[in-house]
């Protein structure tokens, strides 16, 4: 029997999608193409793009480094379902016109589009999906999928198995992208380059060089391509090149954060340059190697965290960042089943007690315990201009506060990402509460996910076990996207409360999107709160999206 809540959620989406006759959510505005002429330039977007100066020609989404290298993949590959960003758990239809759980939660069934095709015209079949998550069910890539088995039941249908019941996991698959069978079934994911992706999304790779990617517009996308945009182009360029070509107008859309945007942009010209930040609920900031001293200590963890006065920092950095509770759930989003009494808050007594009680001095800015020392090192994302910016105001707060050195390591995107894979640091920036609900975020810290410190980040990059923790996201999973129940609000309660007390992280900000756009030639851009997809370029089917809503001015 099939549990039918699941069913009615999703026709009931597909019916709202016909009644509007936007197809599968592709809203295309109300009026035709109004680009007249044939003027390169009128059909063209300008993307400040991401990831690095140069590029290297990999499109492997499975590759360690390839999705923050090289960017595009998210135009390239798409999922079989897309997420509503106003409302909170909300799944769309994508790739996959429906879907539908058995009673119990542990078999998941996703009804596929018969019409869409792969770029070289190879049609889109359930074997393509069964062929891509199976790679990463027998471990040849570096993604985790919770489900156990995979198998195409026919060319539009697609079963997936799990352990336990995991109603909350049917969002996650509007990230987990499909690739072909017939292009990828020869080679080794951990090392094939990818350098002329085959997807079934509407743009495909026109030329390449390390500094600027140009994509073209396909004539037989299966979505509405009715879009002026012909083509995308995403020029590799430093933070500072891109501000400036922004300023200029010479860039119509860009993806980072920016200091006192409103003075330095958006004043430049308030009619078409905005500035916008999109909260998604969970959180920035800091993530601790749990398994390695003195971060093996939630003593040392809780101080570092209380002796910090976020508020001061989010308002320094000035790029729309506000701060999360110590669980690191944005208030705003997560209301109704926040735990109480966990508002980030400036302690340095409590700071200085928690590590007086452990054992722990402060000796020439080390930690000193039983004779040994060490010095504290923060590795930071680089690209990130914000997140650099954070890490010194906060290594300027823990000297003051409590005599401590840390040490800022900035590292480019490689070598970040070659650290993140490795799971050799310390204490690092990343975003420690990933996902779009609490289910998410608990099982985020899935012991099963714990590789080896120092060689291999399977994906529960604190390293930290909890063995009460696993049990709340296995209870979570139980529960559908969304729900408000009772019984689901003690659970996530409880949950805060353990992330709290064992601090495997500091939430140091909201996270969220940012954007510039720039409407002098292109309109349509998302709109925030109302919008149902956001203008970030390496989220499948809101990238794609972005794209195709634009039209010529």
């Amino acid at each position: 029997m099939m549990r039918r809540w699941r069913r009615a959620l999703a026709v009931g989406l597909l019916s709202a999608v016909t009644l509007t006759g936007v197809g599968c959510s592709f809203d295309k505005g109300d009026g035709a193409s109004s680009s007249a002429s044939g003027d390169a330039s009128s059909s063209e977007v300008k993307i400040a793009g991401w990831g690095g100066t140069t590029w290297s020609q990999n499109f492997n989404l499975f590759s360690p480094t390839a999705t923050a290298v090289t960017p595009g993949t998210a135009f390239f590959y798409e999922p079989l379902v897309r997420l509503d960003r106003t409302k909170a758990g909300e799944v769309l239809p994508f790739l996959a016109e429906s879907w539908e759980f058995n009673e119990d939660g542990t078999e998941l069934t996703f009804t596929l589009r018969n019409d869409a095709t792969w770029s070289d015209g190879e049609p889109f079949t359930a074997k393509d999906v069964a062929f891509t998550w199976q790679l990463v069910i027998d471990g040849k890539t570096k993604a985790y999928y919770p489900f156990k088995e995979v198998s195409a039941i026919d060319d539009t249908h697609v079963k997936v198995v799990y352990d336990e019941p995991a109603f909350a996991d049917l969002v996650s698959f509007a990230k987990r992208q499909i690739i072909p069978e017939h292009v990828w079934k020869d080679e080794d994911p951990a090392t094939f380059t990818n350098p002329e992706p085959i997807g079934t999304g509407p743009l495909v790779l026109d030329s390449f060089s390390p500094q600027q990617l140009t994509l073209k517009m396909r004539d037989d996308y299966w979505g509405d391509t009715s879009t002026d945009v012909k083509t995308v182009k995403i020029m590799a360029m430093s933070a500072d090149a891109a501000k400036d070509a922004l300023k200029k107008g010479t860039i119509d859309y860009g993806t980072a954060g920016w200091e006192n945007a409103d003075e330095e942009y958006v004043s430049k010209d308030p009619e078409h340059f905005s500035y916008t930040f999109y909260p998604v609920g969970t959180s920035d900031g800091i993530v601790f190697n749990t398994m390695k001293a003195p971060y093996d200590d939630p003593a040392v963890r809780r101080a570092l965290r209380d002796s910090i006065d976020l508020e001061a920092a989010a308002k320094a950095v000035n790029v729309g960042y506000s701060v999360p509770t110590k669980a690191g759930l944005d208030p705003s989003v997560y209301g109704d089943i926040l735990a109480s009494g966990q508002e980030a808050k400036l302690d340095v007594e409590a700071a200085k007690k928690d590590l007086a009680d452990a054992g722990w001095e402060v000796v020439d800015g080390n930690l000193v315990k039983d004779g040994q020392s060490y010095t504290l090192q923060y590795d930071v994302y680089q690209p990130y201009t914000e997140w650099v910016l954070t890490a010194q105001i906060l290594a300027d707060q823990w000297k003051q506060n409590l005599g401590l050195t840390v040490g800022i390591n900035q590292l480019a995107d490689q070598p970040f990402s070659q650290l993140v894979e490795s799971g050799d640091y310390g204490m690092m920036s990343s975003s420690p509460t990933q996902g779009l609900q609490i289910t998410d975020i608990v099982t985020h810290f899935d012991s099963a996910r714990v590789g080896t410190p120092g060689e291999k980040n399977d994906g529960n990059e604190m390293f930290f076990k909890n063995e009460r923790l696993d049990e709340i996201g296995v209870k979570l999973g139980e529960f559908p996207p969304g729900s408000t129940d009772d019984a689901f609000k003690k659970l996530a309660v409880e949950a805060q409360e353990i992330l709290v007390e064992e601090a495997p992280f500091i939430a140091t900000a909201t996270a969220g999107w940012k954007a510039e756009l720039n409407s002098m030639r292109w309109t349509g851009w998302p709109v925030q709160g109302e919008t149902t997809w956001v203008p970030n370029n390496t989220l499948p089917a809101d990238a794609i999206l972005t794209i195709l809503n634009l039209k010529s001015s």
